[in-house]
């Protein structure tokens, strides 16, 4: 789902099956994480189509409040479309004050104040800076209501920014005096760099400017300890020293400031903080009485300024191509799923019921089959491995044929008086239950007990038995587990782990498999059958 390209209705619908918390987690992701614009407000989009679902709980309406919020912020800083911003703030304000949620009516507020901030810098009506002001204290407010410092610190930010020199701190002394009896949280990265702001800005309109300067000084070194808006934060601290410097008449450091800053926004691709720098080079400049250099940056300014408009009006032209395709295939979404609710729902009956017969059906069928293999595999096996003892039992001659028409694959230096002498002392040894029921009998030690060479004692059992010794062993073992198994007074008082160990078998798992590949069936299965007959 790369962004600008166009979505398909089968695209955006695998993502209308998401849950409201995955799509918001994804949201947060491709917005924050991968700069993926687009992606991102896909995802609040259809979380925020949610908004008419009656079957949501209370957690996911206050997801749902959080998307129309993020469509907010995205629609305003990366679309231009500051109606639909405009709209979908409102939104989740409503929403936040119909359910209670006051965290989110602080950044909702946060939200609408930099919306207003933004249209007013990018169109320069300064006439209207009041709403962005007082959305701003009422992100304040409500932020300091719940303990929000983020967005409470943020907003005192905020509200220096938007105060000049003739406005003085009036309209906001009482956010900034709360602000300061705040108990400090180290915790919120801006806490002090904000705070350094505040007392700077009070200190200059007090005509203080030696301790502004500090201020602003010791505000421009918080901020390069910041991980977020660091490089904004940086340029405002320069140009509130340049500020300062110049009221000192320092015009050539305030100058060196802007200019750092120039640099700083340039390289960064910060076209706001480029456009207030070149402001402030203005004021510098007329202050000095050099009306030529006043002149040539007011040009630039201007230059500048009407750049920036004009790239946005041509982002938002080109981004209007993909938010015409969002809106096209959510309603082609939205005409299928009305389309097939019905049918949905009819099939989802069917279904059930069909799913309910099927599986009494399964159960009393695979009931039959399993209780007719259980007599058939308990009689089969049981028949084999007292055949697989008669096979053993066999005179060796009958052994040696079987093996010459077997062709092995080399010749044993043994001869065949000896072989069958051989097999005589293994298999007597195979049958004392005693020996090969301990759990460390092995091939070795039935050479070892037989008398005789390694190699000879294998070639002899697969020769005589036709198996390896592995399953020889298995086969005793299991048919002695049977003998056990097969007499319920015995075995009553035996649990199957203890009847494994007893046969030499590592483990109840290892038992139970090696019991069920001999005889078809699990030890539990033959102990009930047992009782039974």
């Amino acid at each position: 789902m790369a962004t600008h390209v166009p979505y398909s209705v089968d695209q955006y619908n695998r993502w209308t099956k998401l849950s409201t918390s995955e799509l918001m987690h994804r949201g947060q992701h491709f917005l924050q994480d991968l700069c993926q614009v687009d992606s991102a407000l896909v995802c609040y989009t259809i979380v925020s189509n949610r908004v008419t679902d009656k079957s949501l709980n209370r957690d996911s309406v206050y997801l749902v409040a959080r998307a129309f919020n993020n469509l907010g912020y995205i629609y305003g800083a990366y679309y231009f479309d500051y109606e639909k911003a405009y709209e979908s703030l409102n939104r989740s304000l409503e929403i936040s004050e119909q359910y209670g949620f006051e965290v989110n009516k602080a950044y909702a507020y946060m939200n609408l104040a930099s919306l207003m901030d933004s249209r007013d810098e990018l169109f320069g009506e300064e006439t209207l800076s009041s709403e962005a002001l007082d959305n701003t204290k009422l992100a304040f407010n409500q932020a300091v209501k719940v303990k929000e410092w983020n967005v409470a610190v943020t907003s005192v930010y905020n509200m220096l920014t938007m105060v000049d020199s003739k406005s003085g701190i009036r309209p906001i002394k009482p956010e900034l005096d709360r602000f300061k009896q705040l108990p400090l949280d180290q915790s919120v990265e801006m806490w002090q760099s904000t705070l350094m702001f505040c007392q700077g800005v009070e200190a200059f309109l007090a005509g203080q400017y030696s301790q502004a300067l500090a201020f602003y000084k010791q505000m421009a070194l918080q901020a390069e300890l910041l991980t977020t808006n660091r490089q904004q934060c940086i340029i405002m601290a320069r140009m509130k020293q340049a500020e300062v410097l110049a009221a000192l008449h320092r015009y050539t450091e305030a100058i060196a400031c802007l200019e750092q800053n120039v640099a700083d926004a340039q390289s960064q691709g910060l076209d706001t903080d480029l456009i207030n720098t070149y402001q402030e080079m203005i004021r510098v400049y007329k202050a000095m009485g050099n009306e030529p250099k006043a002149n040539e940056f007011e040009y630039i300014y201007l230059k500048t300024r009407d750049k920036f408009i004009h790239k946005s009006h041509a982002e938002r032209l080109e981004k209007s191509r993909f938010l015409e395709e969002m809106r096209r295939v959510n309603e082609q979404v939205e005409q299928i799923q009305a389309k097939h609710e019905r049918a949905h729902q009819l099939l989802l009956m069917v279904c059930l019921i069909t799913a309910i017969i099927l599986i009494a059906l399964l159960l009393l069928v695979r009931s039959n089959i399993k209780q007719r293999n259980y007599i058939r595999h308990l009689y089969e096996k049981n028949v084999q491995l007292l055949d697989v003892k008669v096979a053993a039992d066999q005179p060796a001659s009958h052994a040696v044929d079987k093996q010459e028409e077997s062709a092995p694959k080399y010749q044993s230096q043994l001869d065949q008086e000896s072989k069958d002498r051989l097999f005589e002392r293994i298999n007597h040894v195979m049958d004392d239950i005693t020996i090969i029921c301990k759990p460390d009998f092995s091939l070795q030690q039935l050479a070892t007990l037989v008398g005789s060479n390694y190699k000879y004692v294998s070639q002899v059992v697969n020769e005589r038995y036709g198996k390896s010794f592995k399953q020889v062993l298995n086969e005793q073992r299991v048919r002695e587990a049977c003998r056990i198994l097969n007499e319920p007074n015995q075995s009553a008082h035996l649990t199957i782990e203890a009847i494994a160990a007893n046969l030499g078998f590592n483990s109840r798992s290892n038992f139970t498999v090696t019991f069920k590949r001999i005889t078809g069936i699990s030890p539990s299965d033959f102990m009930k059958m047992a009782k039974e007959k």
